[in-house]
């Protein structure tokens, strides 16, 4: 089971000390201001699932699957919800914390404003922040079948996916520096997989 010391003893070999503290401090961070938050998925036993655990699985997923360990992008990942969904994580108080490039990471994968989101992240250039995008797409899609989303929900994801997110992960592909291959390609791929794989179980459902 994943918690505070599985996720640093990740981290340990590859940074000094003073940027696993970094790393401590964002994740303390992220839980303080989601602290309050659930999903919408249920866990095994009935209850919401703590909005926390989302944010964990991202940078894990990022770490783990798409084999990127980079300071300032698994920090950016643990926080990438927080401007839009937190009152307490304000821009300046990360760059305060973190620097300016992280900061600007998350502002890009916030949806503030929502209008215009998705034209913000389809004219990003930066492989970095849509790398991170694509973690939480996955993870977002592989808790998208759990009890507690609705059907309407599930095909208004899947079909968000097909439609918006496809083009920025092919993108996200084209401008990853060659030493990530083929692992990113790879996460783009399940991310297909999972859409695909959905959109059959809802088709059979749907049907008289």
């Amino acid at each position: 089971m994943e918690n505070k010391e599985t996720f640093q003893a990740r981290i340990a070999p590859f940074f000094a000390p003073s940027q696993q503290l970094d790393v401590k401090l964002a994740y303390c961070l992220a839980k303080f201001g989601h602290r309050a938050q659930t999903r919408k998925e249920l866990t095994e036993d009935g209850k919401p699932t703590r909005y926390f655990e989302h944010c964990r699985r991202v940078a894990i997923i990022l770490m783990d699957e798409m084999g990127i360990i980079d300071r300032d992008m698994i920090i950016a990942a643990i926080l990438h919800d927080s401007i839009e969904d937190t009152h307490d994580l304000t821009p300046e108080l990360l760059e305060h914390c973190f620097g300016q490039d992280v900061p600007h990471m998350i502002k890009t994968l916030s949806k503030v404003p929502k209008e215009g989101y998705i034209e913000r992240l389809s004219s990003c250039h930066d492989w970095k922040i849509l790398a991170i995008k694509a973690c939480d797409r996955l993870d977002n899609l592989r808790s998208l079948m759990i009890p507690g989303t609705t059907l309407e929900f599930q095909k208004k994801q899947i079909q968000e996916t097909k439609e918006k997110y496809f083009p920025i992960f092919d993108k996200m592909v084209t401008h990853a520096p060659i030493n990530f291959f083929p692992k990113i390609p790879l996460v783009k791929d399940e991310i297909k997989r999972l859409v695909e794989r959905y959109s059959t179980i809802i088709e059979l459902q749907e049907k008289p």
